[in-house]
């Protein structure tokens, strides 16, 4: 099984010199630049292994599938050592879309399938699992949503002047059949597996040309990777607007 290393992320990220992304933002890591007097933040998604495999993320579902394709992707291979890293290769979304496709296409079926069996509840389901009233309380609501809700997403909700109608009810129910449904759909933590990286070999490029060089080639490829493709120049030009 791959081995995800902070220590190794720190290392591609200190070669290539990324910014650090955080938890918050959800993104590994950021490549700053400026191109034709604009400045751009290029999102970039930070993998290491030392098998040839790469692992991704618990619970894969479709937010996953959005932020891949708004990514840069970097891969940095390792000596089964762990510690001795032998070359980067920088993919782009255009480059990591069959992979990305394919696992969206493998999840669909199951997340279509509860959205379907969500819509079809009706009063008869409402009544059998939250009762027949002709007005539901807020802990009601709680008891069936959970802390999906803050307390004021929970108080704009109501359409009563303090709870909610059989209609609006309804709605929140469906809301949580579609949670958990989404839940059991998730993949976890589907691999890149190492044939899918064969196809890029002659792009990866080796330590051995030094560090200050490795980095310059990558950064380069991250630029013209972000300024070819439309959304993902958008994405990053935002980025640095916000920055």
């Amino acid at each position: 099984m791959a081995i995800q290393d902070d220590k190794r992320e720190v290392e591609m990220r200190e070669i290539v010199g990324l910014r650090a992304g955080g938890k918050r933002s959800g993104t590994d890591a950021y490549l700053d630049f400026t191109a034709s007097g604009h400045r751009y933040s290029a999102p970039i998604e930070l993998k290491s292994t030392t098998v040839g495999s790469v692992s991704t993320a618990r619970d894969v579902g479709f937010d996953h599938i959005a932020r891949w394709r708004s990514r840069v992707w970097l891969f940095g291979f390792y000596e089964p050592d762990g510690p001795t890293l032998e070359n980067l290769l920088t993919l782009g979304p255009f480059d990591m879309e069959p992979w990305i496709s394919r696992i969206e296409r493998y999840i669909a079926p199951d997340f279509m399938l509860g959205e379907r069996a969500a819509a079809k509840l009706g009063m008869d389901d409402l009544h059998v699992i939250c009762g027949d009233k002709s007005a539901y309380t807020l802990e009601d609501a709680k008891a069936l949503y959970k802390r999906q809700w803050t307390e004021d997403r929970y108080a704009s909700e109501m359409d009563l002047s303090d709870g909610y109608s059989p209609p609006r009810m309804l709605e929140i129910l469906r809301l949580r059949a579609q949670y958990l449904s989404d839940r059991g759909s998730t993949l976890n933590n589907p691999h890149i597996p190492k044939r899918f990286f064969l196809t890029f070999a002659d792009r990866a490029i080796r330590m051995t040309v030094g560090r200050e060089r490795l980095g310059r080639r990558v950064r380069e490829t991250i630029r013209r990777a972000t300024l070819e493709n439309r959304e993902l120049r958008r994405i990053a030009a935002a980025n640095a607007r916000v920055r």
